[in-house]
């Protein structure tokens, strides 16, 4: 039999109609996770319950602050019958990325999970991009905009199971910089991702060689169901501890370098 009805047998209503068929649901007894990344123009929040995601959003904003993102939150919980006591855990883009962004999604995440009595675990800023792409035959080079001039970069691959895996540490580095590399890590090509490969596409096109090409269609933004569904997997296998959530800044802010200066100033 096949969702409690043998196969081969039609059932239809009294009208004659086919009677409406089963729709897939939610496991409401299984982890109900939510994932946030504010480190970038794009605030991407997702909801994963079991096996299934039940939203994910992106909103590309020029700023952001914790109370229009915990509204964000409360939103789509509500738009998918879910409350906030019903999750069981927070992922959150610890960087790089915006030092206020970076601040808003620790905060509101530090704050549900401290309410709520639940874990909260770190992702990097370049990992919900890399899956963005996930399917890609070629490496994934993760290219952010980084402002200044500069670019966050990694490297990553897709194992044969599927599994996205990091092949170099997160960088900052100048676009100049970051084709060097590329040539030297990936010389038979890779695909950038992500809004400084974008940015910087033309310089990609002249420096690399065809093995080389920008996402196409551009993801809007990093894709944190997958970074749901990996903490519900974890979940899964047993309880989880909180990771200490801290910011990877990769530089210093502006105000700490005037600081620096102003203290060795006679």
């Amino acid at each position: 039999s096949v969702g409690g009805r043998s196969q081969g047998t039609s059932l239809v209503t009294t009208g004659g109609r086919p009677a409406p068929a089963a729709r897939v649901r939610a496991d409401r007894a299984a982890p109900l996770v939510l994932a946030l990344d504010t480190s970038g123009p794009v605030e991407v929040l997702a909801l994963v319950q079991g096996e299934l995601i039940l939203a994910q959003q992106h909103l590309r904003k020029e700023r952001s602050g914790g109370t229009a993102l915990a509204a964000s939150v409360q939103r789509a919980l509500q738009s998918v019958g879910r409350e906030p006591a019903d999750l069981s855990a927070i992922a959150v883009a610890v960087g790089p990325g915006s030092f206020t962004g970076l601040r808003v999604g620790i905060a509101v995440a530090r704050g549900l999970a401290d309410a709520l009595a639940i874990p909260t675990l770190s992702y990097s800023s370049t990992l919900g991009w890399a899956h963005a792409v996930r399917y890609s035959s070629l490496p994934i080079a993760v290219t952010l905009d980084a402002r200044r001039g500069e670019l966050y970069t990694a490297l990553f691959e897709v194992a044969d199971d599927g599994e996205v895996q990091s092949c170099s540490e997160t960088r900052l580095l100048s676009p100049e910089d970051w084709v060097l590399s590329l040539v030297e890590l990936v010389p038979g090509g890779a695909l950038l991702v992500g809004d400084g490969a974008l940015l910087y596409r033309s310089l990609f096109e002249e420096k690399l060689s065809s093995g080389f090409r920008v996402a196409a269609p551009t993801p809007v933004g990093p894709a944190m169901s997958w970074i749901a569904a990996d903490v519900v997997h974890r979940l899964s296998r047993g309880p989880v501890d909180s990771d200490r959530l801290e910011p990877i800044y990769l530089r210093e802010h502006d105000g700490a370098k005037a600081r620096a200066a102003a203290a060795v100033l006679p």
